[in-house]
């Protein structure tokens, strides 16, 4: 790799895969891959298997010689020389730290014999020193491109106590390390021994060899590999096939029920015809017999008003023959009302409960599915607090009333299968509830229903359209599409619901259209995207089609911004390289912060994403310190919950949050949990 390309690259090679922060202290396992030392700790601590450590990266396990802490692993002194390369690439925004005095200064001086940084005071003393005359310093202002090349060349030295100024020159062929000259007349005195070049030339021939048998076993790899691919897509098609099989008969069968459905209904109908003529009818004759009635009526009535008391005497036979007349018409019997059942078809009934509508019949093949599962610990609930200040200055105010938290669901075992995770870091909700999780080392996007059940999984390793290199910040826009930024290729990918690429934008750079390892995203009420570039230490928005629209941040007011969203009329961002939140107006100038790098309660160590919940309550990830913890909009510490293990309701650096629609929060770490209000 040339200069260029390693100084480009550079924030990339020294940055641990664990805690995706720059290296302290790198320490290199057997397998070639190096973390933190204090993330080995962690991991060996989690394990709780003192003197082996399990690598993050390719899961081998490993025995820790001498006392078994992984502080007696080798230091990796290439990583060494890269992070002194850093600080010399970023003098001019950050003071570098001296190697005598541990004081910070911008007016900063390498010592290439000694490789370490001097203070313009320190170095006097540096120089004054008979031994150090002929040694050569320049300050990091003046480096170029050379000065740097001789950093990386920089010998390795002893790790013995004692030793740690002298250079490796042997290589014990008995021990199979390499030594420096006290060494191989104290420590190793009888062994076989060779001088260092020459063990390496020997090593470098021997790892040819090997690696042109691995090429090849690669490629016979990569050929059993397209065979399983083919094998894939063939299910695959096969299911589609059955689907439409299914489907179609599925048609028929609801077709036949149909047209069933309307003879027992033209029945019914013809019958209720039938009763409702007869009553019609009916109802016509009383209707009549009720008009001669009231006839009558009005007549005696007539005759009555007109008629002196002698005539009503003489007209009492007319009376009587009306009155007779009217009572012949007696009343009729009504027609009974009848009655409409259905009774079920039995027979059919029993065939669908007990049959089916088919069966699926499958030949079995070579290849066995392998099952997974999770078991967790009995929930433990977080009982919410309400104490500190409102942060000074800050815009938003709100009142909240906090509940209980308690973990009620987790899923994602770790591992390479559909359904399992492999270091998931973004995490977010579409209007179904459905969960999606960018996968870090597995390079792809998985989408989970609110229950944990695998739907769909997409994306694999590479840099062509659908391929990612560490996907980290995902969302869902306003049509459902998913949006992932695509970390290592430097770029934002658009889905469909399904996984279907759609567009992308951004390359790596540092222009306003460009992106450097692209972390946390979100997308407001406008549909605008709002990608966090901490490799340019700026907030960037990006319209819903991928045009640029404007950024904000930069040195100065931004460290290593990992996620921002908008509320409102404000950015909220979240500066893991300054452990604090900040806000900035929608014209991006910055209005306040809080928070400082620790442990305590507002405190942070490196926090990662944000998420609002229901309540109007600022969730943010404190990945260091394994917990969320959550704030009133206005910066007043609410509560946290969460603590470092693996049991249900515990952390380990926790990465993104997000709400599902009955409230609801997820939270994404090394699995994913859903965690209710109680």
């Amino acid at each position: 790799m040339d200069i260029k390309t390693l100084l480009d690259n550079l924030h990339d090679e020294v940055s641990c895969s664990v805690c995706m922060c720059t290296f302290t202290d790198p320490k290199q396992l057997p397998c070639l891959h190096s973390f933190c030392l204090h993330c080995l700790k962690g991991i060996q601590r989690t394990s709780g298997i003192h003197g082996k450590i399990t690598c993050p990266e390719c899961r081998r396990q490993f025995q820790i010689l001498g006392s078994g802490n992984p502080s007696e692993l080798p230091t990796n002194f290439r990583i060494n020389s890269l992070l002194d390369v850093l600080a010399i690439k970023e003098c001019s925004t950050a003071n570098v730290k001296c190697g005598n005095c541990n004081k910070r200064s911008v007016q900063t001086l390498y010592c290439f014999q000694c490789c370490s940084f001097w203070c313009d005071e320190c170095v006097l003393a540096h120089n004054i020193i008979r031994i150090n005359k002929e040694h050569r310093t320049l300050a990091l202002k003046d480096f170029q491109d050379h000065d740097i090349e001789a950093v990386l060349k920089r010998p390795a030295f002893c790790q013995e106590k004692r030793h740690e100024n002298k250079e490796l020159e042997f290589f014990c062929k008995d021990c199979k390390v390499a030594i420096c000259n006290i060494c191989a007349v104290t420590l190793h005195e009888g062994h076989g021994k060779m001088l260092l070049e020459e063990a390496i030339d020997a090593r470098k021939t021997q790892i040819n060899s090997m690696t042109q048998s691995l090429i090849e076993k690669a490629q016979e790899k990569q050929k059993e590999l397209e065979e399983l691919n083919q094998k894939s897509a063939d299910i695959k098609l096969q299911v589609a096939d059955f689907k439409s099989q299914v489907q179609t008969n599925v048609d028929q069968v609801i077709a036949i029920i149909e047209a069933r459905k309307k003879d027992v209904f033209d029945a019914v109908d013809n019958q209720a015809k039938k009763s409702l003529e007869s009553l019609s009818k009916k109802k016509d004759e009383v209707e009549n017999q009720v008009k001669l009635i009231e006839s009558a009526i009005e007549q005696t009535k007539a005759l009555v008003k007109r008629s002196f008391s002698t005539e009503i005497l003489g007209f009492s036979e007319t009376f009587d023959a009306i009155l007779q007349e009217q009572g012949t018409q007696g009343n009729r019997d009504i027609e009974c009302i009848p009655r409409f059942s259905f009774t079920k078809s039995e027979k059919l009934m029993n065939v669908l409960n007990n049959e089916g509508i088919g069966n699926v019949k499958t030949v079995l093949s070579e290849t066995k599915a392998q099952q997974s599962g999770a078991k967790g610990k009995e929930s433990s609930k977080v009982i919410a607090g309400n104490k500190g200040a409102n942060v000074r200055d800050s815009p938003l105010e709100t009142q909240v009333q906090t509940r209980c938290l308690r973990s009620v669901l987790s899923f994602g075992q770790k591992g390479k299968s559909a359904g399992m995770l492999n270091c998931p870091w973004g995490v977010a909700v579409n209007n179904q509830d459905e969960i999606a999780v960018t996968e870090w080392w597995n390079h792809r996007v998985s989408v989970f229903s609110n229950d944990g059940t695998h739907l769909r999984s997409f994306g694999r390793w590479g840099n062509n359209n659908g391929e990612f290199q560490y996907p980290t910040g995902i969302a869902f826009d306003r049509h459902g599409n998913i949006v992932v930024t695509d970390c290592y290729n430097h770029r934002v990918q658009v889905f469909d619901r399904n996984g279907n690429f759609l567009s992308k934008f951004g390359e790596k750079g540092s222009l306003d259209n460009h992106l450097s390892n692209p972390a946390g995203l979100s997308i407001n009420g406008n549909g605008d995207i709002i990608v966090s570039d901490p490799g340019n230490k700026l907030i960037k928005i990006f319209s819903s089609s991928g045009e640029y629209l404007r950024k904000f941040g930069g040195a100065g007011s931004l460290v290593k911004p990992y996620h921002c969203i908008q509320h409102g009329q404000y950015f909220i961002v979240s500066d893991a390289g300054d452990h604090s939140i900040k806000m900035f107006n929608l014209e991006g100038k910055f209005i306040s912060k809080y928070g400082k790098q620790g442990n305590k309660d507002g405190e942070f160590n490196q926090p990662f994403c944000l998420s609002v919940n229901k309540e109007r309550l600022l969730m943010v990830c404190d990945s260091q310190n394994h917990r969320v913890q959550v704030f009133e909009l206005s910066g007043k510490f609410v509560t946290k919950f969460g603590s470092e293990g693996s049991g249900r309701g515990e952390l380990k650096y926790p990465f993104s949050t997000a709400n599902l629609s009955d409230g609801r929060i997820v939270v994404c770490d090394d699995r994913i949990q859903v965690f209710e209000h109680t």
